[in-house]
């Protein structure tokens, strides 16, 4: 009896899925599983529904250094950074995923370069904004020209030039 391809495809599935299962695995939890940044992360907040943002780099463990008040680069927690803004109405924190490998895009350097300049007191920033930080973070370059979410955003695609996505981080 001769079996369409459809149906072939749809039985090794179904018998994958049933070994799968059967063995305590769930063929679905790589793909599902909640993800965290990792140092070098570039975190954006997003307010308003898209209308404003402000970004921050990912430290480890320690949190997360954004520029604060213009021109102090400060480390505070994920709360805190989602509270940065007085409003949160219809705000969402993402950050980029690396599209087929699923797992967050990471620049370590930025990681060392923001941590640098929390204890460098030297350190004095002429800075506009979080994005222009988190640029200078990736590059080493603080004297970019990068302002608006949608230069970071390129500086990011020219620093890791493979296909990503931005994720939504669960809050």
């Amino acid at each position: 009896m001769l079996i369409s391809l459809n149906e072939a495809f749809y039985n090794a599935f179904m018998n994958w899925n049933y070994f799968t299962y059967r063995e305590g695995k769930n063929m679905f939890a790589d793909f599902l599983k909640k993800q965290s940044p990792n140092p070098g992360s570039i975190i954006i907040a997003a307010l308003y529904g898209g209308l404003g943002e402000y970004s921050g780099v990912y430290a480890g463990e320690q949190g997360i250094i954004t520029l604060v008040n213009g021109h102090t680069p400060q480390l505070m927690d994920m709360e805190q950074f989602c509270r940065l803004h007085s409003t949160t109405f219809n705000s969402e924190i993402y950050m980029a995923y690396a599209l087929f490998k699923r797992c967050p895009i990471s620049f370590p350097e930025a990681a060392q370069r923001a941590l640098h300049t929390l204890s460098n007191n030297s350190y004095k920033t002429m800075l506009m904004n979080s994005h222009q930080y988190c640029s200078g973070c990736i590059t080493g370059n603080y004297d970019n020209e990068d302002v608006q979410l949608h230069e970071l955003k390129r500086t990011i695609k020219q620093s890791y030039p493979k296909r990503h996505y931005w994720h939504k981080l669960h809050q």
